[in-house]
C-alpha cells in the first residue's frame, strides 16, 4: 500500500509546524503536549526539592536528627521524586509527538504556490496568495493569523512562553516570496 509521501519540516515550535510538500506549503498542528516550558519548570522543581530534600535527609543522617528535619527532608526528596517522573512522562511525550509523520496529521492550512490559493483546514479556498500574509500576533505573538481580504483570520494558538509563533510566520512569509521578492 502506498504512503503519502512526508512533508519536509522547514520550522517548528513546539505542537506546530511548517513544511513543505512539493508546491504546497502547510501548517500543522500535532495536537496538544506539554510545552518546552512544562519540561523546564518539571526539570527545576525536581533539582529544587530533591536537592534540598536529599540535603535535609543527609543532615539529619549526619547527627542532626530532628524529627522535624527528617519529615522536611523525606517530603521534598518526595516531591522531587514525583516532578522528575513528571518530566521524563512529559519529556516522553514531546518527543512522541514530534516525531508523529505529518502526513498522517491534517493540516491547519495550505498555501498551495501551484494554485496560487490559500487553503484553510476544511479544504475551501479563502484568497489568492497575492492578497494574503501570515502574522503573529497578541501577547508574545501567540497568535498565528492569516491576514485575507476580508480580514485576518486566527489559524494556530500558541504559549508565548515557549517563543510564540513569529518565526513560523516569517518561514510560511518567505516560503510564498517569489524569487528577487524584497520580502
Amino acid at each position: 500500500m502506498n504512503k503519502p509521501p512526508e512533508p519536509i519540516v522547514l520550522a517548528e515550535n513546539g505542537r506546530f509546524a511548517v513544511a513543505e510538500l512539493g508546491p504546497r506549503v502547510m501548517l500543522f498542528d500535532r495536537g496538544r503536549t506539554p510545552s518546552e516550558v512544562t519540561v523546564l519548570l518539571l526539570a527545576i522543581s525536581t533539582l529544587v526539592f530533591g536537592g534540598f530534600g536529599a540535603v535535609s535527609l543527609f543532615t539529619a543522617a549526619g547527627g542532626e536528627f530532628t524529627p522535624r528535619s527528617l519529615v522536611t527532608g523525606a517530603l521534598f526528596l518526595g516531591i522531587g521524586i514525583v516532578s522528575f517522573r513528571t518530566m521524563i512522562k512529559a519529556n516522553g511525550a514531546l518527543h512522541r509527538a514530534r516525531r508523529t509523520p505529518l502526513n498522517t496529521v491534517a493540516p491547519l492550512a495550505v498555501f498551495d504556490r501551484e494554485s496560487a490559493a490559500y487553503i484553510d483546514g476544511n479544504g475551501e479556498m479563502i484568497a489568492q496568495l497575492s492578497q494574503v500574509r501570515c502574522t503573529a500576533t497578541g501577547f508574545g505573538a501567540a497568535k498565528l493569523s492569516v491576514v485575507t481580504p476580508d480580514g485576518p483570520r486566527v489559524v494556530a494558538r500558541g504559549n508565548p512562553l515557549s517563543g510564540g509563533l513569529t518565526h513560523l510566520a516569517m518561514v510560511v512569509n518567505h516560503s510564498l516570496s517569489g524569487p528577487g521578492s524584497d520580502e
